[in-house]
């Protein structure tokens, strides 16, 4: 009998829209790379930015919940297509994801040395060596090896606005919004094919919804993801990083996605 595979039920935590956009990034010029690109960089837009990359990136521990909906364009009608993404990060290169969606529900855990991705319902997981000093290498590893991206480990990087910025080729403000009750600033990155649209909390200086709009498909398709319950530097179980699956899952091998 053949050992089972995990192909990307793993990398649907990302979502084909992530995976879609970072995949463009990986080889790209970072911006700046021409006079064109600089010239369309608007500095109010490049320091909100900045401030916000500061504040997350400085923070040793963050944790955040989330809400998200990828566009039935280029989902599946999965369940896990949409709802909640709870999130933990211990800088400098440790990380664990859960998307709660009944049986098709994943858990990603890091600990810098092995990645587990968990997929409970099923009973089965992978268990992959994986030594990275950085979120940023963190994500880049796995994308590299297995073809899907951790979710949202761009904006929870050391350095989130390098990351947010490769291939942008353009960055502006816009008009003043709300995002449920709070008072955001309203940022658009633009690249050939994708846009990103990021409200940052007038305040705290949080992200609190991320827009990602595939611009040259049929229909555009979405990412819309929003944040709640930023805590940084706030204790956390750092089990979490180490976790493993029931004694009665079964272990499989995760191969590249196509």
């Amino acid at each position: 009998m053949n050992t089972p595979t995990l192909r990307l039920l793993a990398g649907r935590m990302s979502l084909a829209v992530s995976a879609l956009w970072l995949a463009g990034c990986a080889s790209g010029p970072k911006p700046g790379d021409s006079t064109g690109t600089l010239a369309k960089m608007e500095p109010a837009a490049l320091a909100l930015l900045n401030s916000v990359s500061a504040k997350l990136g400085g923070a040793q521990t963050i944790q955040v919940a989330a809400k998200h909906k990828l566009d039935p364009a280029l989902g599946l009608g999965l369940r896990i297509d949409h709802g909640s993404i709870d999130l933990a990060v211990k800088r400098p290169n440790q990380f664990y994801a859960i998307q709660p969606a009944g049986n098709a529900t994943v858990e990603i855990a890091y600990d810098g040395r092995l990645l587990c991705v968990m997929h409970p319902g099923p009973k089965h997981h992978a268990l992959e060596p994986l030594e990275a000093k950085t979120i940023e290498q963190f994500a880049q590893l796995v994308d590299e090896r297995f073809g899907f991206r951790p979710p949202v480990a761009e904006l929870l990087a050391g350095d989130m606005a390098a990351e947010l910025l490769i291939d942008v080729t353009s960055a502006r403000l816009l008009d003043w919004e709300r995002v449920g009750w709070t008072r955001c600033e309203h940022l658009r990155l633009d690249q050939e094919g994708m846009s990103i649209d990021l409200w940052v909390g007038a305040e705290d200086r949080l992200p609190r919804r991320m827009l990602t709009t595939v611009t040259d498909m049929p229909g555009h398709p979405t990412w819309d993801i929003r944040f709640s319950k930023w805590k940084l530097n706030e204790p956390l179980d750092e089990s979490l990083f180490s976790k493993r699956p029931a004694s009665d899952s079964q272990k499989v091998q995760m191969l590249k996605s196509q």
